[in-house]
């Protein structure tokens, strides 16, 4: 068994072990599927690769690699031959998916995928993926999502636009993780009524404008109301808790960058 870049003769292989797959799972594929198999010419000329595994000139599994936005890469469309046994050849072609990325300027790759599928999601973690949440996982049949993140890479990101926003839940709460400089991170936290942070510290420094709804902060001994306009400020490994009165928006900014909400 190989493994090879594409090569014309293989391309119905592609969209048939793919097609086979999403159906036998989900019973029918959805616009974006559809989209990749009949603009396959324009994401190569894009940058993307399509992978397969062939042994005798018979293709046994595929998955491609495909440029998204600035330095993040997505690894998809990860099929096999139904047909033929094909131990192994899933993770052939998904490490060759991976090291093109990578090769080709990726520092963070980026998996949209389903629960249910066991083997997939075990090839996705042996290769060092870690689960993300987002608010929205564009297929119908998309609930979990894997990102893995280039060694050294840098974590800055120096402007984040609303649509690219990555939405995250930490402890109950939805975020949406934004700019990351080297010293410091901007978050938006999306509360409702029912969240709260009980006592707790971080050596991180905490500063925070409230856009909308009401809540009660507590710092040490203290308690204060906030409402929209307010801002406050918790010093680094200060006790302090949160409770919401009111949904709404607040931005946060942590010196230095928080990891766990990255």
């Amino acid at each position: 068994m190989k493994v090879i870049p594409f090569e014309e003769k293989y391309r119905q292989d592609f969209i048939n072990f793919n097609t086979d797959w999403i159906v036998s799972n989900f019973g029918f594929l959805e616009e974006h599927d559809k989209e990749t198999f009949e603009k396959i010419d324009e994401e190569m000329e894009a940058g993307a690769m399509i992978f397969f595994a062939v042994e005798n000139d018979v293709a046994l599994a595929t998955c491609m690699a495909m440029p998204m936005e600035g330095t993040t890469w997505e690894i998809c469309k990860l099929g096999s031959n139904k047909n033929i046994p094909h131990k192994g050849t899933g993770s052939a072609v998904f490490e060759e998916a991976m090291k093109w990325a990578l090769n080709h300027g990726a520092e963070r790759l980026f998996i949209l995928s389903n629960s249910k599928l066991k083997p997939a999601l075990h090839i996705y973690k042996k290769y060092g993926f870690k689960e993300i949440k987002l608010e929205n996982y564009e297929y119908i049949r998309g609930d979990i999502a894997f990102e893995y993140k280039k060694e050294g890479a840098s974590n800055t990101k120096v402007v984040v636009k609303k649509k690219d926003a990555i939405r995250k839940i930490f402890k109950g709460v939805s975020l949406d993780s934004l700019a990351v400089g080297r010293k410091s991170q901007v978050t938006k936290m999306n509360y409702v009524i029912g969240n709260y942070a009980s006592p707790h510290q971080h050596p991180h420094e905490q500063s925070g404008y409230v856009i909308s709804g009401r809540y009660e902060l507590t710092i040490g001994d203290e308690k204060y109301e906030l409402n929209a306009g307010d801002t406050y400020s918790v010093p680094g490994n200060q006790i302090h808790s949160f409770n919401v009165i009111e949904g709404g928006e607040v931005v946060d900014v942590f010196t230095p960058p928080r990891e766990d909400y990255l």
